[in-house]
C-alpha cells in the first residue's frame, strides 16, 4: 500500500466540495497511484483529467507506467502530449501534459469544455510555466467553469501563498513511505581536491564515489550540476578499469535522448550495480530502481536571464534546504540508506530554505506574449510571484522592437500570428517572412526551426555552423534516432504552416541561412572583432571556438548561444550561420541607421569625423565625414577645453594680461560696482560657449587655435564702459619719462611690475602707481642689455639712496651710456653718451 493511499478518500471527497492542495514526498504515490484512483471516482466520469508535469521524461514514465497498470499501452485511457510529440486517442481520459501544452489547450478553448479536473504536479518546483497555468486556470474557474477542480500537490510543506490563490482549498498531507536516511557531511573531502570554487568538482565527486562504493550494497545516485561535471565524472570512472567492469555508469540529463534517459531508470541488463550521475531532473517525479546511497555535490544550474545582454546565463549555485531534503531522500526510497553531502553542517544552515521562482529570473517575453493574447497584463493575474518591473520592461520593449506589441504594449496583426503558429516568437516571425519570400524558403525555415527546438545530431565538437546541420538533413541516408525524432519535427513544422516537403531537399536555398535567421534574431547580426570574438547589434560579445570555421567569416547570424560561470563576458556560439555583409545591406536595411560621428583624436590634436552606417552597435560601413555639424564641433571643441583648462589655449601675452587685469580690478569697490565680468578659471570655461566658440567656428585642429584673437574675444565679455574704465584703472601700459608707452605686467599674485631700463626713468621723482593709486607699481630695473639691476617700489628713495653703488657698477660696466649723479633731475634717455639728446 502506497501511502498516498491513506488520504484518497478524503482527498475524493474534497474534490466533490472544491479544490485541493495535497503535500506528499516523493515516493508517496501522488504521480502514480492518486491518478488512477480519481479516474475511477463517479464525479470525474465522462470527463478527462489533465495532469501537469514539469519534466518530459517524467510525463513519459508516469503514462507508461500508468498505462502499464491498466494493461493497456500508452494513448489508450491514459495519454499525454509534449512538444513534438502528442499519443492520444479518442477514449484517453488522462492527458499528461508539459506546461506549455496546457497554455495552449487553455488558448485554444478556455472553458475546457471536456476537462473536469487539472492537477499541478511537482507544484514546488515553481517554474513559470506551471505559475502562469494555474493562473489562467483560476480565471477559467471563477469567470466560465465554477464546476472546474484544481488539484495542487506539493512535495514540501510551503504552503501558504498557494493558500492565498486557493483560500477554500482542503489541505491534505500524506507522511510519504520513507527509511532512514543517514546524513554524512564531507566537506573536507571536497576542499581537499579542489583548487576553486567548481572547477574541479567532479575530481572530488570521482574519488568519493569510488570510496564509498565497497561500503555499500545498492545503487548510487549522484547530482550534479551540469552535463559538463556528468560527463566529466563518467570519464574520470570510466579510467578506472577495476571500478568500470563490475559497474554500469549511467548519465542523467534533459538533452539525453529517451532511451538512455531510460536505461538510467531501469535495473541494469547485465545485474550489474549502477551509478547514475544526474541534475536536479532526478530530484522528484522519477522512480529510480536499487538507489540507497545519493552522493550531493550541493549545486546545481539554473537558468537566468540576463537583462542587460539579453541572452540566459548557466548560474551554478548552491542548491536550497529543500532541495537537498529532496535529494537525500532518494536515498530512503527502497530501504535505509545513505547521503553524502559535500558540505558541513554550517553551510547547510546558512542555505536557503527554498529555490526562487522561475519567473523572478527568466525571459518572461512568452508570458507577455501568453498574457496579451489572454487579454490582461501580466499584472492583472493571479501569480503567486511576479516578475520584476526591470523584467517586464526588458520584454515589452524587445516585443515592441520585433513588432508583436505596439507602441501602447497591445498586440498587433503579426503578434497574433506568431501566436497561431506557436512555438518561440522568434522562430515564428522567421517563419513568416521566409512565407513571403518562396516556398523554398519557408521549407528551409522549417529546418532550422526543427534543428534549434531539438537536440543537436551532430554534437558541438564539429562547430557552430548550423550549415552543416542543414547539409546532413539533405543527406537522405541518415537514419539515426537523433534524426529521426529531428525529420518529424521538421515534418510537423511543413504541415503547420502548410509548406510542402520535398523528398531530398534540393532545393533549400543554403546560401540563406544566414538571412533567414536574421529575421529571428536581428539583435544577434555579429560582426567579427578579433579572432573568434564577435560583437553583437545588441552591443554584448560572443565567441567560437577558436578553431571552428566559422571565424573565416566577418559576419554571422547567431541563432543560439549561452553564458555560464566559465564564460561570463562573452557568450559562446552554439549555433550560428555566415551571412555576408551584402545579404545585411539587401535584407536588414530597415534596421541600419546612419549617423554622423565626431571625436576628438588626442594622438592627432584634431576633431575627427566619420559617417557610419550602423546595425545596433555594429559598424556596417565608415567613411571620414566632410563636413561635420557645426553644433557637435562646439560641443566637441566645449568639452576638450574644460578638460584641458584655460591655461592650455595658445593665447596671446596681452590676452592673459587682460584676464590679470580683470582679475585685479574685481577686487576694488569700482570693479564690483562696474559688475564687471568674472575673468578667473572656473568662470571663464563656464562661458566658453559665449567668448570663445564663435572664434573657432570652422576651426578642427589644436594648431589652428593660434589663430584666434582671444584678446578680443575676451574683450567682448566687457561694455564699452567697463573697457574704458579698465583702461583707465588698471591700463596696459604707461608713459614714462623717456616718452614711450611702457607695457605693465599684471601677475597672479596682484602685483603690477614696469620692467625698463633704468635711464629711461631719469627725472620720475614720484613713484607710480594704478588703481586711483592704490596699488603701487613694482618697477624692475634694467641694465642697457636688458638685464635687472634692481627691483624696488620706492623710486624716490632709490635715486635717493642704492642709486649711488648701482651707478658706480653700471659705470664700469658700460661706460658708454650715460649716469648721472642726480637721476631724479636728469633727462630720461635711452642713447649713450655720444649720441644722447634731452627727452
Amino acid at each position: 500500500m502506497l501511502p498516498v493511499e491513506a488520504v484518497l478518500s478524503q482527498l475524493t471527497k474534497a474534490l466533490v466540495a472544491g479544490d485541493a492542495i495535497l503535500i506528499a514526498p516523493p515516493g508517496a504515490g501522488k504521480s502514480t497511484c492518486l491518478p488512477l484512483h480519481l479516474l475511477k471516482s463517479d464525479q470525474f466520469q465522462g470527463s478527462k483529467i489533465v495532469m501537469l508535469q514539469p519534466r518530459r521524461i517524467a510525463v513519459r514514465n508516469i503514462a507508461r507506467y500508468l498505462s502499464a497498470q491498466l494493461g493497456e499501452t500508452v494513448g489508450q485511457s491514459i495519454g499525454y502530449r509534449i512538444r513534438g510529440e502528442t499519443k492520444v486517442s479518442h477514449q484517453t481520459r488522462l492527458e499528461i501534459v508539459t506546461e506549455g501544452v496546457l497554455v495552449r489547450m487553455l488558448q485554444a478553448q478556455p472553458e475546457l469544455s471536456d476537462v473536469s479536473l487539472v492537477i499541478f504536479d511537482e507544484f514546488h518546483e515553481r517554474s513559470i510555466h506551471a505559475d502562469f497555468s494555474l493562473a489562467l486556470c483560476l480565471e477559467v474557474q471563477q469567470a466560465l467553469r465554477d464546476d472546474l477542480r484544481l488539484l495542487v500537490m506539493s512535495a514540501t510543506l510551503d504552503v501558504g501563498n498557494i493558500q492565498e490563490l486557493l483560500p477554500d482549498a482542503e489541505i491534505l498531507e500524506s507522511k510519504g513511505r520513507q527509511y532512514p536516511v543517514d546524513i554524512v557531511y564531507c566537506a573536507d573531502a571536497y576542499r581537499a581536491s579542489t583548487s576553486s570554487k567548481h572547477l574541479r568538482l567532479h575530481d572530488s565527486i570521482s574519488k568519493l564515489i569510488f570510496n564509498v562504493f565497497p561500503k555499500h550494497s545498492g545503487d548510487i545516485l549522484v547530482f550534479l550540476p551540469g552535463a559538463f561535471e556528468i560527463n566529466a565524472v563518467a570519464n574520470a570512472l570510466e579510467n578506472l578499469v577495476d571500478f568500470q567492469s563490475s559497474v554500469a555508469v549511467h548519465k542523467l540529463f534533459s538533452e539525453l535522448s529517451p532511451n538512455i534517459q531510460q536505461a538510467a531508470l531501469l535495473p541494469d541488463k547485465l545485474g550489474r550495480r549502477k551509478v547514475v550521475l544526474a541534475t536536479n531532473i532526478a530530484e522528484t517525479s522519477l522512480t529510480i530502481e536499487g538507489i540507497d546511497v545519493v552522493i550531493d555535490s550541493g549545486v546545481e544550474k539554473i537558468a537566468v536571464f540576463q537583462l542587460n545582454r539579453g541572452i540566459t546565463h548557466l548560474q551554478t549555485q548552491a542548491i536550497s534546504q529543500a532541495s537537498a531534503t529532496q535529494r537525500a531522500g532518494r536515498a530512503g526510497r527502497l530501504r535505509a540508506g545513505t547521503c553524502y553531502r559535500l558540505w558541513n553542517k554550517e553551510f547547510h544552515a546558512r542555505l536557503a530554505k527554498h529555490g526562487e521562482p522561475e519567473i523572478k529570473r527568466v525571459d518572461v517575453s512568452n508570458v507577455m506574449l501568453e498574457s496579451a493574447v489572454w487579454g490582461t497584463e501580466v499584472s492583472g493575474l493571479s501569480l503567486l510571484d511576479y516578475p520584476s518591473n526591470a523584467q517586464l520592461a526588458e520584454s515589452s520593449v524587445r516585443l515592441q522592437r520585433i513588432g508583436i506589441f505596439d507602441q501602447h504594449k497591445k498586440l498587433t496583426t503579426l503578434g497574433h500570428h506568431v501566436h497561431q503558429i506557436g512555438g518561440q516568437a522568434n522562430l515564428a516571425i522567421m517563419l513568416l517572412r521566409a512565407k513571403r519570400w518562396s516556398q523554398a524558403h519557408l521549407s528551409l525555415a522549417c529546418a532550422l526551426v526543427g534543428l534549434l527546438e531539438n537536440k543537436d545530431p551532430m554534437g558541438q565538437h564539429v562547430g557552430a555552423d548550423i550549415h552543416l546541420r542543414v547539409q546532413q538533413l539533405q543527406n537522405s541516408r541518415l537514419d539515426t534516432r537523433d534524426y529521426s525524432v529531428l525529420r518529424k519535427s521538421i515534418q510537423q513544422w511543413h504541415i503547420k504552416v502548410s509548406c510542402k516537403l520535398s523528398d531530398d531537399n534540393a532545393d533549400w536555398p543554403v546560401d540563406d541561412i544566414g538571412v533567414l535567421l536574421g529575421f529571428a534574431f536581428p539583435e544577434w547580426l555579429a560582426k567579427q572583432r578579433q579572432n573568434e570574438r564577435y560583437l553583437l547589434a545588441k552591443g554584448s560579445g560572443a565567441v567560437v571556438h577558436r578553431d571552428d570555421p566559422l571565424t573565416t567569416h566577418t559576419w554571422l547570424a547567431i541563432a543560439n548561444m549561452q553564458s555560464s560561470d566559465r564564460q561570463q563576458d562573452n557568450a559562446q556560439i552554439r549555433y550560428a550561420a555566415a551571412i555576408s555583409e551584402k545579404q545585411i545591406l539587401e535584407h536588414f536595411e530597415q534596421v541600419i541607421v546612419s549617423e554622423e560621428l565626431c571625436s576628438w583624436d588626442e594622438n592627432e590634436k584634431r576633431i575627427v569625423g566619420r559617417q557610419q552606417r550602423k546595425l545596433g552597435k555594429v559598424i556596417v560601413s565608415s567613411q571620414p565625414l566632410a563636413k561635420p555639424d557645426t553644433q557637435v564641433i562646439e560641443n566637441i571643441w566645449q568639452a576638450v577645453i574644460v578638460s584641458k583648462g584655460i591655461s592650455a589655449l595658445p593665447m596671446s601675452a596681452r590676452a592673459q594680461q587682460l584676464i590679470q587685469r580683470v582679475a585685479l580690478a574685481n577686487t576694488f569697490d569700482q570693479g564690483k560696482a562696474l559688475d564687471l565680468p568674472r575673468f578667473d578659471e572656473r568662470s571663464l570655461l563656464d562661458s566658453i560657449d559665449i567668448w570663445l566658440l564663435p572664434f573657432i567656428k570652422g576651426k578642427l585642429r589644436w594648431a589652428e587655435l593660434t589663430q584666434v584673437d582671444f584678446y578680443q574675444a575676451l574683450s567682448n565679455l566687457l561694455d564699452w564702459q567697463q573697457q574704458q574704465w579698465l583702461n583707465k584703472f588698471c591700463p596696459e601700459r604707461i608713459v614714462i619719462p623717456s616718452g614711450r608707452q611702457q607695457d605693465l605686467t599684471y601677475s597672479d599674485d596682484s602685483s603690477v611690475v614696469l620692467s625698463v631700463r633704468m635711464g629711461e626713468l631719469y627725472s620720475w621723482s614720484v613713484h607710480p602707481a594704478i588703481a586711483d593709486n592704490q596699488v603701487a607699481i613694482t618697477i624692475e630695473l634694467l641694465s642697457p642689455a636688458q638685464r635687472p639691476i634692481q627691483i624696488t617700489k620706492d623710486l624716490v628713495g632709490f635715486w635717493a639712496g642704492s642709486y649711488r653703488a648701482v651707478q658706480k657698477d653700471m659705470k664700469s660696466q658700460y661706460p658708454k651710456h650715460y649716469w648721472p649723479d642726480d637721476p631724479a633731475n636728469a633727462p630720461a634717455t635711452t642713447k649713450t653718451k655720444r649720441n644722447m639728446k634731452p627727452v
